[in-house]
């Protein structure tokens, strides 16, 4: 398979599907190219061994070359870091392994500095079970008591009379990571606490208006800082419903065996979070009132579209798209033409589209799609209108590793020395390095100009025109396997991605079949790693035969 990109001008798309319409002028987010960082895995500039935010500032140029325009950081809080970081023990401090608060503060000025925004992950569904918040409620301290979710065993007297007594759960609802019940028993209160997802991250209670000053108190401490947004983690779990009635089972006929086997419709995308967000978007927009610099809303819910396009009526900018993740493989072209089309024909009017191939939660492209689709998805997440979320050493062809819950969130590959130049102290790695470091890294990519890396700074720079930022987007399938991307302003160049997604056969287009007003000569901008053409002029009247990748 080979991606290509070709430069296209002057042309008229007469049967090709127009799903976007060019757009007037854009706020900064709009056109943003996201990058997520684990701060853990990316630079170590002290030698300890876990990445921090000095490395992330001494890389800001680099980030700058491949055209990222917004940091996303995730969890920086304090945290005793059992669950990634998303176990938060203190919300307005920083988790000094990743340095200390004048440490972040120099990250976010440099940044703003490089004309990069800064967005951090918010993590309002739980706390760890080692915040102050959690011991306290434990302990029924009347301030704190219902800053979580507690609840008696259904024979609670008899426990209370006898110890030795199990106590029985008051539901079916389950934990998401850990195959067992989601209502944890506490023998200090003589209570179950409710966790979501595994037992040391106790989910809060908005039904508490103490939680929501809490948060409150949380986002503007850090906007005043300086951040220029939130991204809202496990957003379609805050709220649970307060009648605890039994989640029915997707298949009556079989037992409960996880949480799998259920409907979630009391413990998941309640109606409620829509408020929640207004409530958000009133506070940050107080900020824009004073200096009219929008900070953002970006939201995770693996929900259906009715959902998240309610988020977007509700003040998200960005309701994180997961259509085209690298774990729905083997996507035929008409199935990416249909996911991309239904997200951007039934979105609110004003609405911004954005795409995500690949995250810290979910398989890199090459550990699913293999090498020849690097390129490719990289290539198409770029250049799709909106904003375009990549995650970190995706630009390189970075793969997973051997690792059941970390195996997308491996160090950053710089070099080819000792630690791929993530680190230069004693102290190994916390994680094991990716063997492939030797032959995929920055450094040598950088050198090579049919790289990934290349190829991915060759197609963000495009992002810069006003083509790629404010124009439309048309589609089209040629042979049931290449798929055609077009994105098209009136008085500008046109840019055509064209993709052959048949990893096992050349593809044959002839592009004047379903493009009038076809020049003879069209322009290479930029080929891939894989692919056979170069920059320069090449002859489209005729058939042009594909073998991986194009674009032009």
């Amino acid at each position: 398979m080979r991606w290509t990109l070709l430069l296209i001008t002057c042309i008229q798309l007469t049967y090709c599907k127009v799903l976007v319409q060019p757009t007037d002028e854009l706020d900064w987010w709009q056109n943003s190219l996201v990058y997520e960082v684990f701060p853990l895995s990316f630079k170590d500039s002290d030698g300890d061994g876990s990445g921090d935010f000095k490395g992330i500032t001494q890389k800001l140029d680099y980030l700058v070359n491949i055209g990222v325009t917004t940091i996303w950081l995730t969890p920086c809080f304090e945290s005793p870091l059992e669950s990634g970081g998303y176990d938060t023990t203190n919300y307005l401090a920083i988790n000094p392994v990743f340095g200390t608060i004048d440490d972040f503060k120099d990250l976010i000025n440099t940044a703003h500095s490089k004309n990069i925004k800064i967005i951090i992950d918010f993590v309002p569904n739980h706390t760890s079970d080692k915040h102050v918040w959690f011991h306290k409620s434990a302990n029924n301290d009347p301030h704190y008591a219902d800053y979580y979710i507690w609840i008696d065993a259904i024979n609670q007297q008899e426990v209370i009379k006898n110890s030795s007594i199990t106590p029985i759960i008051p539901n079916n609802w389950q934990m998401i990571v850990d195959k067992k019940s989601a209502w944890v028993w506490h023998e200090t209160r003589k209570q179950f606490y409710y966790a979501q997802f595994v037992k040391n991250l106790p989910d809060l209670n908005f039904r508490n208006e103490k939680v929501h000053e809490e948060m409150k108190k949380i986002l503007n401490y850090w906007l005043k800082f300086g951040i220029d947004g939130i991204r809202i983690d496990a957003l379609k779990h805050v709220y649970e419903s307060e009648s605890l009635e039994d989640e029915p089972l997707i298949e009556k006929d079989k037992p409960l065996i996880d949480y799998s086997s259920l409907h979630h419709i009391y413990t998941a995308d309640q109606k409620e979070i829509y408020d929640l967000i207004k409530e958000w978007r009133l506070l940050l927009d107080g900020f824009k009132q004073k200096d009219h610099h929008t900070r953002i809303i970006m939201t995770e819910s693996y929900s259906n579209h009715s959902v998240l396009f309610e988020y977007y009526k509700s003040g998200a900018e960005i309701p994180t798209n997961f259509n085209l993740l690298a774990r729905f493989h083997n996507f035929p072209p008409k199935k990416f033409e249909t996911e991309i089309e239904n997200w951007i024909s039934r979105m609110p009017m004003g609405a911004t589209y954005n795409s995500v191939l690949q995250n810290h939660d979910n398989q890199r492209i090459p550990s699913v799609y293999g090498s020849e689709l690097i390129d490719g998805l990289n290539a198409l997440s770029l250049f799709l209108p909106g904003v375009s979320i990549v995650l970190y050493g995706g630009e390189i062809g970075m793969e997973d590793l051997s690792d059941d819950v970390n195996f997308a969130r491996g160090l950053m590959q710089w070099d080819d020395t000792k630690n791929a130049g993530f680190s230069n102290g004693t102290h190994g790695p916390w994680i094991a390095l990716h063997p492939d470091y030797v032959t995929r890294n920055v450094k040598l990519e950088t050198e090579d100009p049919k790289s990934y890396l290349n190829f991915f700074k060759s197609v963000s720079k495009l992002r810069e025109t006003d083509t790629l930022k404010r124009g439309g987007l048309a589609t089209d399938i040629f042979n049931d396997t290449v798929f055609v991307l077009n994105r098209f302003l009136p008085g500008h160049k046109n840019y055509t991605l064209i993709i052959n997604m048949d990893a096992n056969n050349v593809q044959s287009v002839r592009l004047s079949n379903k493009i009038s007003n076809l020049s003879a000569s069209l322009t290479v901008v930029v080929g891939s790693v894989n692919s056979n053409f170069d920059t320069g002029l090449v002859n489209l009247g005729q058939s042009v035969d594909l073998e991986h990748v194009y674009m032009g």
